[in-house]
């Protein structure tokens, strides 16, 4: 972080109709709070093995010669069962509310003591640095034999942001197997119209009871205890997800979803930390679905 930069926090309230509360909140895309597992179980022996490189491509090879030879497939799934860890639905790409996702490594007489990593990235997302690690984690194979391991990146707050993913399957250090997969909404999900959205005003305050702006503006002071962006929702169709994004300066995008009901203002704002929110241009999102509807702009002196 630049010098004269500081952590932002972020808070949203709900609608009026439900339990007006604050929460304090950070994207866990590229921190720490994302938590990923691993775990392996026994089963009996598949059938013969069909060694994968980092693209896919079957190869002829032993463990004696190729320290990832054993790792003879890997699938990405949408959950796992069993004492093997069979994968269930199998797929490619994903729902941005899909909390987990499991990475399926089928092993063929493994050696013993044979360290297996999964390293997740994602790709390209709008808003978010691209080429980013999120997590790994690794497993020790003591006994060695034939199982499936089930590796997962479990996404513990709001949806996942739409774009391409990356998860990489090593072996004792050496890259065995790299799968692609995406996130985006289905075209069956709940769809809004953007006149929904009637207004979204960025402002000094709101009213506790209604949530409606006070004083709003586009120019906010350093020494602002909070910034504001309140949204007037009309006859929202059931099911539709709302979510607000902030773009702090020199910061990654902080995020929450919202559960509006029928009409109805919602606010979400932005809390300084000690040292007051940095200067510079900020910008915030409004997402219907998984869909940009409006983007405002404003500054901090």
């Amino acid at each position: 972080m630049h010098k004269g930069q500081v952590r932002l926090k972020i808070q949203n309230v709900e609608c009026k109709m439900r339990n007006a509360k604050s929460t304090i909140i950070a994207l866990v895309f590229l921190s720490a709070i994302i938590l990923l597992a691993a775990c392996g179980g026994e089963t009996a022996a598949p059938t013969a093995p069909t060694a994968l490189n980092a693209t896919g491509v079957a190869r002829s090879t032993t463990a004696e010669s190729d320290p990832t030879a054993y790792i003879t497939n890997v699938v990405l799934a949408k959950g796992a069962q069993g004492d093997n860890y069979d994968p269930v639905d199998v797929s490619d790409t994903f729902e941005p509310s899909q909390k987990t996702l499991h990475a399926i490594v089928s092993l063929q007489a493994a050696p013993a003591d044979a360290e297996v990593r999964a390293e997740w990235y994602l790709i390209e997302a709008t808003g978010y640095a691209p080429n980013s690690k999120i997590d790994e984690s690794g497993l020790s194979i003591k006994q060695g034999g034939t199982r499936n391991l089930d590796f997962t990146l479990e996404n513990t707050q709001g949806a996942w942001p739409p774009g391409t993913y990356q998860v990489k399957i090593f072996s004792n250090g050496v890259l065995a197997v790299t799968k692609n997969f995406k996130i985006e909404a289905s075209s069956d999900a709940p769809t809004a119209s953007p006149s929904v959205i009637k207004q979204i005003v960025l402002a000094q305050a709101v009213k506790p009871d209604t949530f409606e702006p006070v004083n709003p503006t586009t120019q906010f002071q350093a020494n602002a205890p909070a910034i504001y962006t309140a949204v007037l929702i009309e006859n929202s169709p059931p099911g539709t997800i709302y979510r607000v994004r902030w773009y702090p300066p020199g910061q990654e995008p902080l995020e929450k979803e919202l559960s509006p009901g029928h009409s109805l203002w919602l606010e979400s704002h932005l809390l300084p930390s000690d040292g007051g929110f940095p200067t510079g241009e900020y910008k915030v999102e409004i997402y219907m679905n998984d869909q940009l509807v409006d983007t405002k702009t404003f500054t901090v002196e």
